[in-house]
């Protein structure tokens, strides 16, 4: 992975951490990270720079770095990993509902950021790898984060392409609703019903006709299918 040079963004505005991260980044192997110490600095360094990963402090002097990550998430599945002094469930909640990949509480250990910064980087890197998928009609497209359909092609949120992606990886086979929820949510209590959600606004973009789904099934009792070309 240290072969393709993953571009990392720090946004945090206490400058000993931010340095102190850049560093240890550096010399663990990351040499191209860049920093952020507020929105203004996070939005223009997305604007302009190709970045494969954010790790995003929520407190920052102009405004709430959730704020930030529930705007990206509108049209972009870039990782990101919350590094917070809140440690609330509800502030965890909040995170993991606006499709944060990880949520870290400050203080922490470097060694545990590394541990899940190489996590989410190499999940990246591998669902990067695919090519377009055939789902009989329509193509998800991993490296894009794109459904493509004779009418055009729809941008998937990343909740949305997480479920996708592992389904494809089980193409015509049943994953279970655990088994989603296990790997799409951190915790897994509760989220049966969001997932039931997240499966309509899936076939709204991969079906021609979504209250008669035929490429991301149902399997009544057991979970979903989608189903394509091997």
């Amino acid at each position: 992975m240290n072969k393709k040079e993953p571009v990392i963004l720090i946004v945090d505005d206490e400058k000993s951490l931010l340095d102190h991260l850049e560093a240890y980044l550096r010399e663990a192997g990351y040499p191209s990270v860049k920093t952020a110490s507020n929105l203004a600095q996070a939005r223009f360094q997305l604007a302009h720079h190709h970045v494969d990963l954010m790790i995003l402090d929520i407190m920052l002097p102009d405004g709430s770095g959730m704020d930030l990550l529930k705007s990206l998430r509108r049209g972009s599945h870039l990782p990101v990993i919350i590094l917070s002094a809140l440690d609330g469930i509800d502030d965890r909640r909040e995170g993991f509902e606006s499709e944060a990949d990880d949520y870290i509480v400050k203080p922490f250990l470097a060694e545990d950021l590394l541990w899940r910064v190489e996590a989410v980087l190499r999940r990246s890197f591998r669902e990067e790898k695919k090519g377009p998928i055939d789902l009989n009609g329509a193509l998800f497209d991993p490296a894009k984060g794109t459904i493509i359909k004779e009418g055009g092609e729809e941008k998937l949120t990343a909740k949305q392409y997480k479920i996708l992606a592992l389904l494809a990886n089980h193409l015509n086979r049943i994953v279970s609703i655990d088994q989603i929820i296990d790997a799409v949510w951190e915790e897994s209590f509760g989220y049966e019903n969001t997932l039931i959600t997240h499966i309509y606004r899936l076939r709204e973009k991969l079906e021609d006709d979504p209250s008669n789904p035929t490429r991301l099934v149902t399997v009544k009792g057991l979970g979903y299918k989608l189903m394509g070309k091997q």
